[in-house]
């Protein structure tokens, strides 16, 4: 059965590992949306990966990596990524990518940043270019990665875009990009690229009627989402269930069980509002062991509580089956765990997550406390064993969202993991 590993908080919560280890299970994992703003950590052999484009299940040496149209591409990264990896000895043979993605291009960068700092409220991008090339794409004047296999055409869509931009962007005192500054750069990349460039559309539907088992990667997590998450402190696309359908082109029967990653804790990179936020010395503490600090900017993360209020509107708008809860390993020790079981606004206690900036900023988490656990959980494997606190703070979870948590990590290796089995 094909299956859906999305984020369920505001990223991070550990899909590269959770990807990492079910893809060998997949004849094909397809990201469907984002850029290099994404960061997917995953360990191989000795060596710490972090993936900002190619799908994390590109370590599974029997199963197909896919980037589809619905993904911006920076095709330099791409092929830095890839060269990485081969450097490693990773296969990328059976790597490809949609000639439909979307090309990022140095002037988007550039706009990236000209538009941050003349925000009245600063988002927190990457600056990596993905909202500009998203707006291109929108505004029907994007280039597209088929478009680097044609350098003619190629300078032709890019001068227009140059023109347009540049007199943009001077406006702002920035100063214009010039085509030659990367058309070699870029076309190379083309060269490198153009066995893997390829109509995925087409690829990806004639593998799901020949019953090939196909995993869907999405990046960030569903509460940065541009429709249901926490506008404007969102991302460009869409990492939500539908972003699936527009960014493979496969259809909606394609789609099986749908499985959300949740840290057992939460963080948040960039601005915007973050209920269950810590501050001071507790803070530093969470985010210190748990390695909260950005894969792609390396900034350090917010941190606070697990948020049940945000994680339960995630599962709903999604319809997830069931949950991979990450980094349980890194509450060992602590007394008692708190959790946000509800918000109080204006004066009315509710559980119903609302995105919305003016709703969030009234929203005061109600916390409630669970016992906590001493000794290490990290060597344990079967859910049975694990103490008897974290089993209570693991079913607590998942009666909260009304649905069974089916993976545990408790560690960044992909045997530190627990699967359960699931009751039919």
């Amino acid at each position: 059965m094909n299956l859906l590993v999305m984020g369920l908080q505001w990223g991070d919560e550990g899909k590269g590992k959770a990807i990492d280890y079910l893809a060998g299970n997949f004849d094909v994992v397809v990201r469907y949306q984002g850029g290099h703003n994404a960061g997917h950590t995953v360990y191989y052999g000795d060596h710490k990966v972090v993936l900002h484009l190619l799908p994390s299940g590109i370590f599974s040496p029997h199963t197909a990596s896919v980037i589809g149209n619905g993904v911006v591409v920076n095709p330099l990264q791409l092929v830095e990524e890839l060269l990485h990896l081969q450097s490693l000895g990773v296969d990328t043979g059976n790597f490809w990518v949609s000639h439909r993605a979307p090309l990022i291009l140095p002037f988007h960068q550039k706009l990236d940043i000209v538009f941050e700092q003349s925000r009245y409220h600063k988002i927190g991008t990457t600056r990596r270019g993905i909202g500009p090339a998203y707006e291109d794409l929108a505004g029907r004047r994007a280039l597209f990665v088929g478009d680097l296999l044609d350098p003619r055409r190629f300078r032709r869509k890019a001068v227009i875009l140059n023109e347009y931009y540049n007199r943009l962007v001077q406006a702002y005192g920035a100063e214009g990009t010039q085509i030659e500054e990367y058309m070699d750069a870029y076309m190379e990349a083309g060269g490198f690229l153009g066995s893997h460039i390829t109509d995925t559309t087409w690829m990806l539907n004639r593998r799901f009627r020949e019953g090939q088992a196909i995993l869907f990667e999405g990046a960030q997590g569903a509460l940065l989402d541009i429709h249901h998450g926490t506008y404007p402190f969102v991302t460009s696309s869409n990492p939500t269930v539908g972003g699936v359908f527009t960014g493979t082109g496969l259809p909606v029967q394609s789609l099986g069980r749908i499985t959300g990653i949740a840290k057992a804790y939460a963080t948040r990179v960039g601005e915007g509002p973050f209920p269950s936020e810590l501050e001071g010395p507790q803070a530093e503490w969470l985010r210190d062991r748990g390695g909260e600090f950005g894969a792609t900017t390396g900034r350090p993360r917010r941190v606070g509580w697990l948020d049940l209020v945000a994680l339960r509107y995630a599962v709903m708008i999604n319809g997830v089956d069931s949950l991979f809860l990450t980094k349980l390993d890194i509450l060992d020790g602590l007394t008692s765990i708190p959790f946000v079981e509800a918000y109080r606004v204006n004066g009315r206690e509710t559980r119903d997550f609302d995105p919305s900036i003016e709703f969030l900023e009234e929203a005061e988490p109600i916390v409630r406390e669970i016992p906590g656990w001493q000794g290490s959980v990290s060597e344990i494997r079967l859910f049975e064993e694990l103490p008897m606190e974290a089993q209570h703070y693991i079913e607590m979870i998942s009666e909260a969202v009304d649905i069974p948590v089916e993976f545990v990590s408790v560690g960044s290796g992909r045997d530190q993991t627990i699967k359960r089995e699931l009751k039919s």
